[in-house]
């Protein structure tokens, strides 16, 4: 494995926070329809009960460490990074769009239950990957004997009061991201503007960097270091998401399925929150806010987050 890829180490944040990776107990690299290889690494409990998780769009999900660490005495954690991100190999940007992370999903979680075995597996997906959950299942298959969503992006339909608002704030991602920065001296680089950052003040110590460590990876040949996720990339998910038409559908998901979402009366709150709030009193599913949290929740109250998740698990009797 090239040295970039092997983040189980010491990550240090501005105040000596201190995050060390596990090693993977086992890798496996899944081919997906189209070529493309997503890497997938077993951590935590072999013995229990499973867990899958991905992550948001341009990040990776070893820097949500803060929060799946909780999870490693109590369950198998199974990690992947969508196309395109984290510990994967580029492949063809025209294809990192939201339709092909829902079929990436299928060969993910078939390759898993292969490679692993079969048991109770659970899937904890954030954001757009969150949106590939309700997609992948309303539209493939319910894999799940549990499924958690945290802070799904949804945009609802064209004639619900906050689909402009929903539509909206995608396409302003969408328009940021496909002209963000690309290129960086190093993670220390990015990681300092990650602190600097008002919107993201509210993540853990420690966070900032190693979210940097997670999404960059060196070029030899250039000197520099570069995002693992390309620009192009990120605006296409964005802008797939903002014409997606999932919400009347929800009604559909079979379960046990629980949402956990930022806070939708904070003052900062934008459309995740405000969204899932009202489509919650619409179809009535199982709901959680994290007071005081923005759209990273689980990089803000990592620690709230996992007991969320434990307790709906045993709720649902998946820990049984």
């Amino acid at each position: 494995m090239p040295e970039w890829l092997n983040n189980a180490g010491t990550v240090f944040g501005p105040t000596m926070t201190e995050f060390t990776l596990p090693t993977p107990l086992r890798i496996i690299d899944l081919t997906m329809d189209d070529g493309a290889v997503i890497r997938v690494r077993q951590h935590g409990n072999g013995s229990a009960p499973r867990v899958i998780l991905a992550h948001g769009n341009g990040f990776a999900i070893d820097a949500y460490y803060p929060f799946w660490q909780h999870l490693l005495d109590q369950f198998e954690v199974v990690l992947y990074d969508q196309r395109n991100h984290g510990h994967n190999p580029r492949h063809d940007v025209s294809h990192h769009v939201v339709s092909y992370f829902v079929s990436d999903m299928e060969t993910v979680f078939q390759g898993v239950q292969e490679a692993f075995g079969r048991k109770k597996t659970a899937g904890i997906f954030h954001s757009i990957s969150a949106i590939t959950a309700i997609w992948h299942a309303l539209d493939v298959a319910w894999r799940w004997d549990a499924l958690i969503l945290f802070d799904p992006p949804l945009v609802p339909s064209v004639d619900h009061e906050l689909h402009e608002i929903g539509r909206d704030f995608e396409l302003m991602l969408s328009d940021w991201s496909k002209d963000r920065p690309e290129r960086f001296s190093g993670p220390e680089e990015l990681g300092a503007q990650f602190r600097k950052s008002k919107s993201l003040s509210r993540w853990v110590d420690g966070a900032h960097d190693l979210m940097a460590r997670s999404i960059l990876r060196p070029d030899e040949d250039a000197g520099d270091w570069v995002l693992c996720c390309p620009p192009q990339g990120e605006s296409q998910v964005y802008a797939t998401n903002s014409r997606l038409d999932l919400c009347p559908r929800l009604g559909e998901l079979k379960g046990p399925v629980k949402f956990i979402t930022s806070d939708p009366d904070d003052p900062n709150a934008r459309s995740p929150g405000l969204v899932n709030r009202a489509l919650h009193k619409e179809f009535g599913h199982p709901y959680e806010v994290v007071p005081g949290t923005t759209h990273m929740v689980q990089v803000e109250k990592p620690a709230e987050c996992a007991a969320i998740v434990v307790a709906f698990l045993e709720e649902t009797g998946f820990t049984g």
